[in-house]
């Protein structure tokens, strides 16, 4: 909606209470800081962790960029190792054991690293716990996804067949349903050994790790873990290491200090949030724009969506409600039948409409399509909401993933404003307020025209070319860091002029008064391809408030 003049976000529930220490920087105040080991470094698990302290005044530390690897070239986890122990004054820790006990995500779907390297790695963590007794210690840990990574090689013929035979394998032998024996031999047959006992040799290193990181949530080691199921689904080999592992979480006790769910990519913003919104405890009412969560269950997920959304939702040291809550969150679910889908959306977009006027903090979650955002959604949002007057809003890649990302963001947007008016001196509340804006107009630039339409061209011209978008070489990287930046640059700009400027957006309150600004100009964007790939985008604009 153009030119709308809302106060974004209203202070409506955002009573003056103090959280602990605050998240905002002033006089008075040392900024909180998170020291964060990403689970690779790609933007969502960097900027965007990076961005959703910023909206709340913290920052967030980062290894040097060099240790991080790029690609199929895996980060240095023994240099992190020796980094951690160089962190000092930080408020928390958020670890990615992927990236600290393999060099990454995509290292850690590999054979290659050994077990005793990676427990060497990790050995960091019991360093920090001794050298500081009283760390905040987030954790998060991977159980490995059914299918191999996409290399460009010969491999990639297998990697679907990988997954069938992983889901035969479960429901066969762990599930008993010989009748399709048959087709799991077939399938087997058809892929060499050394590919399955490759395949086999990382799940098993990886799911000794993840029995590791529950034993050390028991004996005080770790303050918190999640275990994330990535790309998962109802059956397959993923499933009986999520069932083991829910067992020892059980047999420990420590179910309080474990979440287990399906996503992956998200995490490090979700944990960053719940070291920024520690002690809130924040409550959370859903509503469905079409079916319950009960009753839907997201692609690549293998559990009700509500159940994400309450596992999610603990993992930040949150609770659903079903009354009065601090927080809406306004997820997108399918409609029961296809011709009640536009009435859903306008009677969903009607309510996201009516909250925000009544000055109540709202988070939508767009999680209906795999990898991008529903724009028959975002059309109707667009058109008649205040974009900038939500917390957060994600459609990006899975459901867990677009869930996670959203409510990080807005949870530790919610909890700056919370914890405005508390403390000390005068809080800079114009840098919060710059970054929140600047993440939101990311958010919808990059999850909708971005996956709609650039990065549909951009896949379709390197096709036509004879290039594949998933494995570009340097040269064609090169070729499309500009192709890229030029469709992109100026669709964010326009995107900004028609949904983003001359609203006024609340920056937190002082006392009796609330001090808001108005969203002025859009400065620049940095635009670049992170990966040899098309699949994700760098995009960091840079606003001006007035």
């Amino acid at each position: 909606m153009r030119r709308r003049t809302l106060l974004a976000t209203g202070m409506a529930g955002l009573a003056t209470v103090a959280i602990g220490r605050p998240a905002f920087a002033g006089p008075a105040n040392q900024q909180l800081t998170v020291a964060l080991v990403p689970l690779d470094d790609r933007p969502v698990n960097t900027y965007a962790p990076q961005m959703t302290a910023a909206s709340a005044g913290a920052q967030v530390q980062l290894p040097p960029r060099e240790m991080l690897g790029r690609f199929f070239t895996p980060g240095d986890g023994a240099a992190i190792a020796r980094w951690l122990g160089t962190t000092d004054g930080v408020d928390g820790y958020v670890i990615s054991v992927s990236m600290l006990a393999y060099g990454g995500l995509i290292a850690s779907r590999t054979a290659a690293p050994t077990l005793a390297a990676a427990l060497e790695n990790l050995a960091a963590i019991r360093n920090l716990r001794s050298t500081r007794p009283g760390a905040v210690i987030e954790v998060h840990d991977t159980i490995q996804r059914l299918a191999i990574t996409s290399t460009g090689t010969e491999l990639d013929k297998y990697r679907d067949l990988l997954v069938t035979w992983a889901k035969l394998y479960d429901q066969v032998v762990n599930l008993g349903q010989e009748e399709l024996r048959a087709q799991l031999d077939a399938a087997r047959a058809r892929i060499p050994d050394q590919v399955v006992e490759d395949y086999l040799a990382a799940r098993a290193r990886n799911h000794q790790v993840n029995r590791l990181m529950v034993e050390w949530v028991a004996d005080g080691t770790i303050s918190h873990l999640v275990l994330s199921e990535d790309d998962t689904a109802p059956v397959g080999l993923a499933r009986a290491e999520r069932v083991e592992l829910e067992a020892l979480v059980a047999q420990l006790d420590v179910g309080d200090r474990v979440e287990i769910f399906p996503g992956a990519d998200e995490v490090d913003a979700l944990l960053v949030a719940r070291v920024i919104a520690a002690r809130t405890a924040p409550t959370y009412r859903v509503e469905y724009a079409g079916v319950s969560g009960e009753d839907w269950t997201a692609q690549l997920e293998g559990i009700p969506f509500a159940e994400n959304i309450r596992r999610h939702v603990a993992a930040l040291g949150g609770r659903v409600v079903s009354g009065d809550a601090d927080i809406v969150l306004a997820v997108n679910t399918p409609s029961s039948a296809p011709g009640q889908r536009a009435a859903d959306l306008d009677a969903f977009v009607g309510r996201i409409g009516t909250l925000l006027a009544a000055g109540t903090p709202v988070i939508v979650v767009d999680p209906l399509i795999v990898n991008k955002a529903d724009h028959d959604l975002v059309a109707r949002m667009e058109s008649r909401l205040d974009l900038a007057a939500l917390l957060s809003y994600s459609g990006w890649n899975t459901g867990g993933n677009a869930l996670g990302l959203a409510l990080g963001h807005g949870t530790a947007r919610w909890a700056y404003l919370r914890s405005s008016g508390s403390g000390s001196g005068v809080p800079d509340l114009r840098g919060p307020g710059q970054a929140h804006a600047e993440y939101l107009l990311y958010r919808f630039v990059k999850d909708d025209p971005w996956k709609n339409i650039v990065q549909v061209e951009a896949y379709a011209h390197a096709r036509a070319q004879g290039w594949d978008p998933l494995a570009l070489t340097p040269e064609q990287k090169s070729y499309f860091d500009g192709w890229v930046s030029e469709r992109l640059v100026p669709l964010t700009e326009r995107y900004f002029a028609d949904h983003f400027a001359g609203h006024r957006m609340v920056l937190g309150q002082r006392g009796a008064k609330t001090f808001t600004a108005t969203l002025a100009r859009f400065e620049s964007a940095r635009v670049e391809l992170p990966w040899d790939r098309l699949f994700e985008v760098i995009l960091e604009p840079q606003l001006q408030l007035s």
